[in-house]
């Protein structure tokens, strides 16, 4: 065989070589490939689900026309249909015993609405309107943030962030909830506070969001960050473009619209020191033991690897789940030692997170 015809067949004959051996993986790599189980969850929501919640019983699941429930055998309780004349809007905000969501009247006035969660009679809906201050010509709920508002860990608070005309700026009002002792009916509702942010200015999606942790309000935005006790007292913790606030392992802390700009307290949010530290932290959801982040909602959640606060990896999600381009990534909690995870219209289960 000449040299000539030796040089065509060699290549020929490497590519059947590894055509037929198995891809070579680290023993980690093989470790995802064969540990990332996910189970579908027997349920099908008629739109995007845009909110999961986990209470120590049942976990429920959200979206713009439908409530459901379901036991600790992901066993469907409830699915309960909303009905909104003028559509819903905003994202949701579930506690487990309440859930808060924002509907619009025939002739585009807002509508607050609470609902029980588990009893579908029982809806209390309030008129944004009705909600206006004396000072006030004009009140609209701000819908852009990453949530509608925050319940207290006890369910007995919710804050609602309102913008208001003609000083344009952003107001909060606290309502208090009180149910009767099996919490199947509402014994009263009613706005105990009405706080205002007056250097937070009414801009288009100016605010980020509003968090509950350990025992009082944050709310945090481009113009920096305030901690709201539940007895109304205010105080401006950041000035600097913030992202959102977490707790975890006992600590706060808070992200930045900057890559450097994560800061932990560990007196509950009185005082704030950063970390002097690089970190992937944007929009964040805690787990069990896990940390989750995204830029915005709907992007594909990343988990923190294990050096810390700094790297976030590229979960192994199932191969039937959305596109990875695809807006559909709004929820993520742990119940009963397994993770949930909402995809599209769709929850998914896996009893350990794997990244890549």
């Amino acid at each position: 065989m000449n040299l000539a015809v030796r040089s065509l067949l060699l290549p020929l004959i490497l590519l059947s070589f590894y055509s037929c051996q198995r891809p070579f993986l680290s023993g980690d790599e093989e470790a995802i490939t064969n540990n990332s189980d996910w189970e579908l969850v027997d349920y099908q929501s008629e739109r995007l689900i845009l909110g999961l919640h986990t209470t120590p019983f049942e976990w429920y699941v959200i979206s713009e026309n439908q409530f459901s429930r379901f036991d600790e055998e992901n066993q469907l309780l409830e699915k309960r249909t909303l009905l909104s004349n003028g559509g819903a809007k905003g994202v949701p905000v579930m506690s487990d015993n309440t859930f808060f969501r924002l509907t619009n009247n025939a002739d585009a006035s807002q509508v607050a609405e609470f609902h029980l969660s588990r009893n579908p009679s029982e809806v209390y809906k309030i008129p944004v309107d009705d909600l206006v201050g004396p000072d006030d010509s004009f009140i609209e709920v701000d819908i852009f943030a990453r949530k509608l508002g925050a319940f207290s860990s006890d369910g007995t608070l919710f804050m609602l962030p309102v913008t208001v005309l003609p000083d344009r700026h952003y107001v909060l009002l606290m309502f208090e909830i009180l149910h009767n002792p099996t919490h199947d009916s509402f014994s009263s509702i009613e706005m105990v506070k009405r706080i205002k942010l007056e250097d937070l200015s009414a801009d288009v999606a100016n605010l980020n969001n509003i968090r509950f942790l350990d025992g009082n309000f944050y709310a945090i935005s481009k113009e920096g960050a305030w901690r709201i006790t539940p007895s109304g007292q205010t105080e401006k913790i950041f000035h600097q473009w913030m992202l959102d606030c977490f707790s975890w392992q006992g600590d706060l802390y808070i992200t930045g619209n900057n890559s450097f700009d994560l800061h932990k307290s560990t007196d509950n949010g009185l005082t704030w020191k950063r970390l002097n530290q690089n970190s992937d932290l944007q929009f964040v959801e805690t787990a069990n033991e896990y940390i989750f982040t995204h830029l915005v909602l709907g992007h594909r959640f990343k988990m923190m690897s294990g050096d810390g606060l700094s790297t976030a990896k590229d979960i192994v999600y199932p191969s039937e789940g959305p596109a990875p381009t695809s807006v559909a990534f709004y929820a993520v909690g742990a119940f009963a030692d397994s993770y949930y995870f909402t995809m599209d219209k769709d929850v998914y289960v896996t009893d350990e997170v794997i990244v890549e």
